[in-house]
């Protein structure tokens, strides 16, 4: 029996093998086209991704999302003791879902199992990589104390996406944005610049004006500072059927990957996917970041 067993939820994004690699518990989120009632385990579920797009290119209405119920998280929950004497749960930021308020409130209800449960103040594939890295800690052999000392003091805060959107019109449509901002957004070429708080609310750390070409070459300049400066293995280029650019990048970060990182392009999941829309692109890692690195200076 290990010391830690990790669990989290479906919006994470982390790609299926490191989730059966690394023995992570994953309770589902759902997606919901009009009566279609589809379970998203983070890279996969119900329904596939390129299905998922192609239903949302043509849909009247956006889908909605929606959180597991009680026994979902109960059975998870459950899974995870069985195979080691501590459980840490993570999951989606309490800014962005009532999911961490209803882990936290089940697992209070757990007396029987030491569980422990944790805002990764993120949500997709940036909660992914801290899931991730407390798993492969637990696989590892680490206690319950070095792990969770590590995700406050070092995952978390140093947690980065750094994502751009080519549209706000999902955004909008899910009541997200008002009809200035979409306005100004869409009239001015304005792309902003995507991160999360420190709060896990959803921030800015800017905007691009220009087009796609602009947005990808800031992203090709950024490239290498990012592969440079990440202080944990996994690094993931995040897009939603962005898929040449997303090549693009990863040539460029492997040219420079000296250190031997894994990088690793995930298309974002349905969850997410609902939100923003097609040809976003972006990079998540942990580790320091320069605003100098998007705007094409040397930092």
């Amino acid at each position: 029996m290990r010391k830690v067993a990790i669990v989290s939820d479906g919006t994470a994004d982390i790609p299926k093998d490191l989730i059966e690699k690394y023995n992570i518990h994953i309770i589902p989120i759902f997606v919901v086209f009009e009566t279609e009632k589809f379970s998203i385990y983070g890279d996969y579920g119900d329904i596939s991704k390129e299905e998922f797009y192609e239903r949302l290119r043509t849909c009247d209405e956006l889908p909605t999302t929606g959180i597991a119920s009680q026994s979902y998280f109960i059975s998870a929950f459950e899974a995870a003791a069985k195979e080691a004497k501590s459980v840490i749960g993570i999951f989606v930021s309490e800014k962005l879902s009532a999911h961490f308020v209803e882990a936290k409130r089940i697992a209070a209800t757990l007396e029987d199992i030491d569980i422990t449960v944790v805002d990764a103040r993120a949500a997709a594939i940036p909660l992914g990589l801290t899931a991730l890295e407390a798993a492969i800690m637990a696989h590892e052999g680490k206690s319950k104390e070095e792990i969770l000392t590590r995700l406050e003091e070092e995952l978390i805060p140093q947690n980065k996406m750094v994502v751009v959107l080519d549209t706000l019109q999902n955004l909008y449509r899910s009541g997200r944005i008002g009809k200035i901002q979409k306005f100004f957004g869409q009239s001015l070429k304005i792309k902003p610049i995507i991160c999360y708080n420190k709060d896990g609310s959803v921030g800015s750390r800017g905007k691009i004006r220009g087009d796609r070409e602009e947005v990808i070459k800031r992203f090709k300049f950024l490239a290498p500072f990012v592969v440079k400066h990440a202080i944990t293995d996994n690094i993931f280029i995040w897009h939603s059927e962005y898929k040449e650019p997303a090549k693009e990048l990863l040539e460029i970060m492997e040219q420079h990957n000296d250190k031997g990182k894994k990088i690793r392009i995930v298309n974002a999941g349905p969850v997410v996917g609902t939100h923003i829309g097609e040809k976003t692109i972006g990079i998540v890692y942990i580790g320091p970041y320069n605003e100098n690195w998007m705007n094409m200076k040397e930092a």
